[in-house]
């Protein structure tokens, strides 16, 4: 006869709010108890024909330390490739498995094991022994188990169909991750362990972080690390460029708006700010936030709450901020542009970028590791760069850091038709011999001769930037990986105009 008594007690736990795994646990531990076995075991089968433990059980109700060498996979495997309940009074004994190694070095008697079924599929078992008596187990053992199964496997597949598509989410995540950079930094060279050091170090607090650095230097990428290695890793993070937001909406998209509050509001809606509770958020070019939007930030800071544009009420938040810069905001502190007082509030712990032109070997491993994206992209079959453009990529400047360095192997990759990048894959200014340039030779003082020829790359540059997008400002400084302002400054210093390019 069942013992329905304990299908109900297991049923009552199915309902109950304990988590998947403590459940199974305490089901086998009833079974257990139950038929006087003295292992319980569930099995699950994967793709690959491996058995996982979802649950390893001793009549003594611990777990086992190593349930893989206390089973019969002979046993399971039946069990598993027929899909129906097996009882055997002594496997032993048996001669249907004489050739079970397993069975003799166990010395299995009593066994009994049941498929989990879902949709007629059987993806694992139910397996319980005793090793000390014959004939324990009964034709109301197989039927116990049946039901068990029916009761437990629904919810066992559930649960691994919520682990598999999590698995699935986190890995598609790191594949993201990985394809925008977001993986593993590359940097060996000194400054940059140092960099990271400091990252590790202030990750696992709740300090506002101010990244600062030149144009390019990859102040995302590390705003990304700080958040990832935080106890926030799990909420959002998100990326605001105060740069690109238009002055008279900033404060909108950054603490929210009521209905009405302004032409064009309307509905309610949230900020940036309130998006981001509970996790963090980077504030890319925080220099550019008008002094309106300073004073509401800094009020957020201090008091962790937040007025939405139009509203009386505030809303308590509670966010990390990450900032970052490539102004000097301590002179901006000086003539007025930026607040004091906000100022020491996130300068509580810098992270500066060192430029790429000082990270050493860093340039050539990073170079191979745009090289190898880009050309998986393009389908393209290209192995390195020669020994030339090698010369060329180690002895360049790269005024726009890491930006402009993707963007030349980009380019190189795109103009290669051999299987490795060659010099004249690479753009016109890293193509001239520096060597052989009369202002090098002419000149004695190194820093000058550096200066004038620097001076001329980003002339060349500039003008080739603009000549291949007819003048267009916005394009060609997005072709160039620089900040349209800083585009337009260099456009000034060398007296260019749009106009000369424009076709």
């Amino acid at each position: 006869m069942i013992d329905y008594k304990t299908l109900y007690e297991i049923s009552n736990l199915l309902n109950s709010e304990i988590e998947n795994h403590s459940l199974l646990r305490l089901a086998i531990d009833k079974v257990i108890e139950t038929t006087q076995a003295q292992r319980g075991l569930i099995l699950i089968s994967s793709s690959d024909n491996e058995l996982h433990f979802e649950c390893a059980r001793h009549r003594d109700k611990v777990d086992i330390k190593s349930p893989h060498s206390e089973i019969s996979r002979t046993i399971i495997q039946k069990v598993l490739e027929s899909g129906e309940s097996l009882v055997l009074e002594s496997a032993l004994q048996n001669p249907k498995f004489d050739m079970s190694a397993s069975i003799k070095e166990l010395n299995l008697l009593s066994i009994a094991c049941a498929p989990l079924k879902f949709d007629n599929e059987t993806f694992g078992v139910i397996y319980i022994d005793n090793r000390d008596l014959t004939a324990l187990f009964t034709e109301d053992t197989k039927k116990l188990l049946d039901e068990l199964s029916k009761l437990i496997s629904v919810p066992i597949k559930n649960s691994l169909d919520r682990r598999s598509l999590i698995e699935q989410q986190v890995k598609l995540k790191n594949e993201l991750q990985a394809e925008k950079g977001y993986g593993n930094i590359i940097g060996n060279s000194f400054p940059m362990q140092e960099l990271l050091e400091l990252v590790d170090q202030v990750a696992g607090t709740e300090t506002i972080v101010l990244i600062t650095g030149e144009t390019g230097t990859g102040k995302e990428l590390i705003a990304r690390q700080v958040h990832l290695k935080s106890p926030r890793k799990n909420k959002d993070l998100v990326v605001l460029n105060c740069s690109a937001i238009p002055e008279n909406l900033l404060e909108s998209e950054l603490f929210g708006h009521e209905k009405g509050a302004f032409t064009g509001a309307d509905k309610t809606k949230q900020g940036w700010f309130e998006v981001a509770d509970g996790g963090s958020i980077f504030l890319d070019e925080i220099g550019e936030l008008s002094l309106a939007a300073q004073a509401k930030l800094l009020r957020l800071i201090q008091f962790g709450e937040l007025t939405p544009v139009g509203s009386k009420i505030s809303k308590k938040v509670d966010v990390r901020i990450i900032a970052a810069t490539n102004r000097d905001l301590a002179n901006m502190v000086k003539k007025g542009t930026f607040r004091q007082d906000l100022f020491y509030r996130i300068n509580v712990m810098e992270l500066k970028i060192p430029a790429l032109r000082e990270r050493g070997d860093d340039i050539f491993n990073i170079a191979e590791h745009f090289l190898h994206r880009f050309a998986n992209r393009s389908n393209k079959r290209i192995i390195g760069f020669s020994e030339e453009a090698r010369h060329w990529i180690l002895n360049y400047d790269y005024p726009g850091n890491v930006r402009e360095l993707e963007n030349i192997v980009q380019r190189a990759v795109l103009l290669c038709k051999e299987d490795k990048i060659q010099p004249e894959n690479l753009p016109i200014a890293l193509e001239t011999d520096l060597s052989s340039t009369t202002i090098a030779s002419s000149e004695k003082n190194f820093q000058k001769a550096k200066q004038v020829i620097l001076e001329s790359f980003e002339k060349e540059f500039i003008v080739a930037r603009l000549k291949e997008n007819n003048g267009n400002i916005t394009q060609a400084a997005l072709n160039s990986g620089m900040y349209k302002k800083n585009f337009l400054d260099k456009m000034k210093q060398y007296n260019l105009k749009w106009e000369t390019y424009k076709m």
